[in-house]
């Protein structure tokens, strides 16, 4: 909620800014662009006008956090701004909550296929206007990260626009005890929905319900390049996701960056030195790997 309020404030602030002083915005957003057919399928693009000029461009994909329950596209508004005013093309969506009314059916490879539908309107968007985005960056903070992770490195083929790397951070990269403690397994069973959990949790098979919808048992050698932040004293997504996921990359020899926020919680507040050092990251990231 705090990540969904300072992005939005920032946002605001940035828009009211510039028609104070006249400042013509850098970026133009267009809203609520369905993707697919569900009532959540919906995503905001935002294009920097020099995009148009250019021969090719790359797109950042933003993912919401909101423990796969809550939340939207809006709170990604910020990264989107601040990204779009520095010439990227950005884009934020919603998807499918776990609720009450779809709790015994839900499953998180659902909101996989939609990203995969969001990936390709992103692709008819970019015909459309003439953008030429050859290039596509997955992104997300906390249960966005993780499906931005889970889906950068279990399903890259399925991607409309290749992926060129992935930045998240706070996302859960594993769900097992060691890693997450008693919680983990209870969360992968509710992820991978009532069917899946019967067939694999009445055969005696947690532990491959617990890998199919943890990304770090996907990370393999060609993994697309990943930067990686997390909270030295984050509570709610243990610090074992950030030791497992770091450990993954290793053994793998995969390209990544580790950012650790010594002294955040989950919110990764108060903590200057590494916000520029993520923030300036990501844009060697994007200077490297796009167009």
């Amino acid at each position: 909620m705090f990540e969904k309020i300072i992005g939005i404030i920032l946002s605001v602030l940035t828009m009211v800014g510039s028609t104070v002083l006249g400042i013509t915005p850098k970026y133009e957003v267009f809203s609520d662009i369905a993707y697919g057919t569900g009532e959540r399928n919906v995503m905001d693009i935002y294009v920097p006008a020099k995009a148009y000029e250019k021969e090719a461009n790359g797109c950042i994909l933003f993912i919401h956090g909101g423990s796969w329950s809550s939340g939207s596209k809006d709170e990604m508004m910020g990264e989107c701004v601040a990204l779009a005013n520095e010439g990227y093309i950005t884009a934020t969506m919603s998807y499918t909550l776990i609720n009450d009314e779809n709790r015994d059916t839900y499953s998180v490879m659902t909101v996989l296929d939609e990203i995969t539908l969001a990936i390709e309107a992103i692709k008819k968007f970019s015909d459309e206007k003439g953008l030429n985005i050859t290039k596509l960056a997955s992104s997300g903070y906390s249960a966005g990260a993780h499906l931005s992770m889970l889906y950068s490195y279990s399903r890259p083929e399925e991607s409309a626009i290749p992926l060129a790397f992935a930045a998240n951070k706070v996302g859960p990269s594993d769900f097992t005890t060691e890693a997450w403690g008693e919680a983990g397994p209870r969360i992968a069973k509710m992820l991978a929905g009532t069917a899946l959990t019967e067939q694999y949790m009445n055969n005696g098979k947690e532990k491959e319900l617990i890998e199919l919808v943890s990304p770090v048992y996907y990370v393999k050698e060609n993994s697309i390049p990943s930067l990686l932040a997390y909270g030295g004293k984050d509570k709610t997504v243990p610090v074992g996701n950030a030791d497992s996921v770091k450990k993954a990359f290793e053994e793998s020899g995969a390209t990544f960056d580790f950012i650790l926020f010594p002294f955040s919680d989950h919110i990764l507040i108060f903590a200057p030195f590494s916000s520029v050092q993520y923030n300036l990251k990501l844009k060697d990231y994007c200077n490297k790997y796009f167009p």
